[in-house]
């Protein structure tokens, strides 16, 4: 039964990755109407049903310290949600706290079971999530490549089309740039793969994807931990490390100079066309922009309101108080939103595992993928990220087992 649940945890999880390539298809009116939330509720009360009866019967044990501390914690914030829900259902109404239960519940329980199972079966069934993380990285990149697409015949310019210009409803553009970071890590920082020049066209292929998705966190980060995984996956041969260096940069130049040519032959203005996109990072890195400056803000604000309820905490004051949207647009919101005891227990958590990760990178099969996962997500939510973000659990779920198996046991092909 142990490996039956682990094979449906982890195709819980991979399906949430894939649930923005879902959610996008929606939409644009591609699939009908359905709510995803009650989708991975209905996929939640087994799992949650399941993995409860392996613990009791013996059958799946909790392999480490910190899963057990990761689930302890979760619990606890579940039951502050709980406990806060009569409280402020009046002020802002049972639709807005289910829309954010839909993250701070669900998604968070699937994330951490699911990253508790992916696991056990990349470090020992490696092929039943082959196909699977393959078919989430195609999956997300055609979104993005369909995105751009429409926002060419929609507005002329290389843009993702995320928002439908008759209703004017947008589309949730962060959720699929998170994923597909994710994805791609994952896929980057495997043992068996194409050796290093494949994963440097993985690198700059997922950047170029994640640059027309339109979230500068996901792309910036994704630059910042991908670029760290290709260098550790080069250190082996070190001797060699000059040249391939020499040689990734000689093409990545004559791929620039080939594309240069070839738009001045059509006379396309490519540049032009992509301005709105390349000025979302130019224009963060320059300080003019002024999604960075209301976050800004917002923080200011919610020192304020820190000061009022730092012991304790106070689930969706910022609704309440500010506005919708309107949270610390980093992990300063999650003791917000439960108080000072979960934000220290959240933060021992990530440092510790961080600094295991960091250590085990060469020991253990699974360490780096640990580190490039947890690295990108514990970045994310220092400093963009809110208490709403669920792939934090994934993290965490997902290292802290994966750095129970001891050297050698296991690989990690994918």
């Amino acid at each position: 039964m142990a490996r039956y649940y682990l094979i449906w945890a982890s195709g819980v999880l991979l399906l949430y990755l894939i649930s923005p390539a879902l959610s996008y298809l929606i939409f644009w009116g591609l699939l009908p109407k359905f709510s995803l939330t009650m989708v991975f509720s209905a996929f939640l009360v087994p799992t949650i049903f399941l993995r409860l009866l392996l613990l009791l019967t013996e059958q799946l044990s909790l392999r480490s310290r910190a899963f057990a501390l990761s689930l302890v914690l979760l619990v606890w914030i579940s039951v502050l949600q709980f406990l806060w829900y009569p409280a402020i259902a009046d002020e802002v109404g049972s639709k807005q706290i289910f829309a954010t239960f839909a993250f701070t519940l669900v998604a968070a329980w699937v994330t951490l079971l699911g990253g508790e199972a992916f696991a056990y079966l990349v470090a020992l069934k490696p092929r039943l999530v082959r196909m699977g993380i393959l078919a989430a990285y195609a999956s997300l990149g055609l979104v993005v490549f369909d995105g751009v697409l429409r926002g060419l015949r929609l507005h002329g310019l290389l843009l993702f089309a995320f928002q439908d210009p008759k209703s004017l409803e947008v589309y949730n553009y962060l959720a699929l740039s998170d994923a597909l970071a994710i994805v791609g890590l994952l896929i980057l920082s495997t043992r068996e793969g194409s050796g290093f020049y494949g994963r440097l066209v993985l690198y700059f292929s997922t950047a170029i994807l994640l640059l027309f998705a339109f979230s500068r966190t996901s792309f910036l980060l994704f630059l910042l931990i991908g670029s760290a995984v290709c260098y550790l996956w080069s250190r082996p041969e070190r001797r060699h490390r000059p040249l391939k260096f020499l040689v990734s940069v000689s093409v990545l130049g004559a791929a620039i100079l080939v594309i240069w040519q070839a738009v001045t032959l059509t006379g396309e203005d490519i540049l032009e066309r992509a301005d709105v996109t390349l000025k979302r990072v130019t224009n963060l890195l320059s300080g003019e922009d002024m999604s960075f400056q209301m976050r800004g803000v917002l923080l200011k604000q919610g020192f304020v309101l820190l000061k009022e309820h730092w012991l304790l905490g106070h689930f969706m004051i910022e609704v309440l108080e500010i506005g919708r949207g309107a949270y610390v647009h980093n992990w300063l919101s999650f003791w917000l939103a439960y108080g000072i005891g979960p934000f220290l227990v959240s933060l021992w958590l990530m440092f510790s595992l961080l600094v295991r990760s960091w250590r085990m990178r060469k020991l253990t099969p699974l360490g780096l993928m640990a580190f490039s996962l947890l690295g990108f997500c514990f970045l994310a939510i220092a400093l963009s990220r809110s208490y709403i973000w669920p792939y934090i659990w994934f993290a965490l779920g997902f290292t802290a087992t994966a750095l129970s198996f001891p050297q050698g046991e296991g690989q990690t092909e994918l």
